[in-house]
Order: structure tokens, then C-alpha cells, then sequence
């Protein structure tokens, strides 16, 4: 069935791997924030580490959306928009590939330091 719209159902695929990466950043610094009294009170980080894993789970599939739509996109050529939606594919995967590091970074002082530092 043919649809009449110019937003498609891969162009909201897109725009929520666009937003997702780089929320979950956001969410995981705020949600771990929460966390961090009472990982101090049971002297046990797992709950943070718990979150950091649930995050990087949300990034990769963040990023395994967009280079679903990039992957279907790398053949064709021609037309401007699909140019423009490869290229906004690719600027998801990175966002949310560097979401992803970023979070890896916030989660270095959780293996380091003691829960209440």
C-alpha cells in the first residue's frame, strides 16, 4: 500500500535511533545520579552497573537501527533523498556509537572508586 506522506515509517525508525543515542546519556548520568545514595547506604555499586548495562543496550540498539537503514540505503544512489537518509543513518550510528563510549567513561569511576568517594 502506497503512502501519502513524506514521513515514512523508516524516517521515524530514524529519528528515534537520531534521539535515542544521545538521551540515553542523559537519562543513564541522571538515573545513576539517583542511584549513587543509596549504592552509598548498601555499600554495593551492582544496582549502577545494572544501569550502565540497560543504557549500552539502548545505544546499540540505537545504532543497530540506524545502520539497518544505512545498509539498505548504501546501494542505491540517484536520488537526493536517499542520499539524505543514508547520510542521516550514518550520523545516528554515530551518535549513538559515541553515546555509547561516553557512557563507558561515566561507568570507569564506578570500577575505580569506592561507592560513597
Amino acid at each position: 500500500m502506497e503512502e501519502k506522506t513524506e514521513f515514512h515509517t523508516r524516517d521515524r525508525w530514524l529519528l528515534l535511533s537520531f534521539i535515542l543515542g544521545p538521551m540515553s546519556v542523559l537519562l543513564h548520568q541522571s538515573v545513576s545520579y539517583m542511584l549513587v545514595p543509596t549504592a552509598c547506604a548498601e555499600g554495593s555499586k551492582g544496582m549502577l552497573h545494572v544501569v550502565t548495562v540497560a543504557f549500552l543496550v539502548i545505544c546499540t540498539i540505537s545504532a543497530l537501527i540506524a545502520a539497518g537503514v544505512h545498509r539498505r540505503f548504501a546501494e542505491n544512489g540517484g536520488f537526493l533523498w536517499q542520499e539524505r537518509t543514508r547520510w542521516f543513518a550514518l550520523v545516528s550510528m554515530i551518535l549513538s556509537l559515541s553515546s555509547m563510549l561516553v557512557i563507558v567513561a561515566m561507568e570507569i569511576p564506578n570500577w575505580i572508586l569506592r561507592s560513597c568517594d
